[in-house]
């Protein structure tokens, strides 16, 4: 519980220097958000009510600390765009980054964590060269190339699945795959060498050595130990994860927090664009917590261990 707690506080710092940093974004673009709402054709004194509400008057440290303030109290702020409460909009969006991200890391955890243990049971095979050098090549592809692949073969082609939109469990298939592809070649490579080091340890051998079955043994002591390298670097990736959703999100036109953030900057809506920010960067941490647990579970040690 300790260790939970410890890594709970850690988030928070980061968690504000983020919503600081949008936050004097914003501010140094020139013009103000009023201006960016209203046309050259509003009356000034439509503008200077506008500011009035979004305090455009006031320093931008007393709006950031009132910003933070309506937070504590659940006061996410209104869109100045379409007046709807901004935590309405992320409640709106929220499940369809959920399912993507959630999605992505799931599929390139099992092919990922699959090609690598036939890779490592045929070591020095023709299975072994192929499977290394597939990933290896495919490690290089930016995420959004195999995004208008796979819409090229599976949609325009064959017509198996939509390109856009979300109404069905369908419409994400491609999206999650695009994303999944840049984890699968070092979640494989990975997973090759850790089940590889972790085979030759002596407490492998000596299990070998006691009678133990075959299965038992990997089950019971190569699989948890490999397993720690591959968890951690799934909670590494995770941190790149968010901008490749961001652009598939875009691209594919799912209704996300990505392409909310990227249309609440162009709208220059400070409290959408602070909004959506933040419950992206709290995904980002809430995986990497769940990381720190497996790791932990499969390795105790770790939660005994000084901060």
């Amino acid at each position: 519980m300790r260790f939970l707690l410890r890594r709970l506080l850690q988030a928070i710092p980061t968690l504000l220097a983020l919503s600081l940093v949008v936050f004097l974004t914003l501010d140094l673009v020139p013009g103000s958000a009023a201006s960016a709402v209203l046309d050259d054709a509003s009356s000034d004194a439509a503008k200077s009510l506008l500011c009035q509400q979004l305090s455009c008057d006031q320093p931008v440290l007393t709006r950031y600390v009132s910003y933070l303030g309506g937070l504590l109290h659940g006061e996410w702020g209104t869109s100045i765009r379409n007046g709807r409460p901004v935590f309405d909009e992320i409640m709106l969006r929220l499940p369809s980054t959920l399912a993507l991200t959630v999605g992505a890391i799931a599929v390139a955890a099992l092919v990922g964590g699959m090609l690598g243990s036939i890779a490592a049971a045929h070591q020095g095979t023709r299975w072994d060269t192929a499977i290394t050098g597939v990933v290896s090549v495919a490690a290089s592809l930016p995420s959004f190339w195999v995004a208008l692949i796979l819409v090229s073969i599976f949609a325009l082609q064959l017509g198996w699945l939509p390109v856009f939109g979300s109404g069905s469990p369908r419409h994400y298939v491609i999206p999650v795959l695009s994303v999944a592809v840049a984890l699968i070649p070092g979640i494989t490579l990975l997973t090759r060498s850790s089940l590889l080091e972790t085979r030759r340890q002596m407490f492998v051998v000596a299990a070998h050595a006691r009678g133990i079955p075959q299965r038992a043994v990997f089950w019971r002591h190569i699989e948890p130990v490999a397993a720690i390298p591959i968890v951690s670097y799934i909670g590494v990736q995770a941190v790149h994860l968010v901008g490749s959703l961001v652009a598939i999100e875009v691209i594919f036109n799912l209704p996300g927090l990505g392409g909310l953030a990227v249309q609440a900057a162009l709208d220059r809506d400070p409290f959408l664009l602070q909004g959506a920010t933040l419950t992206i960067a709290v995904i980002t941490f809430a995986i990497l917590l769940v990381v720190d647990v497996l790791v932990m579970i499969l390795d105790p040690r770790i939660a005994n261990a000084p901060a």
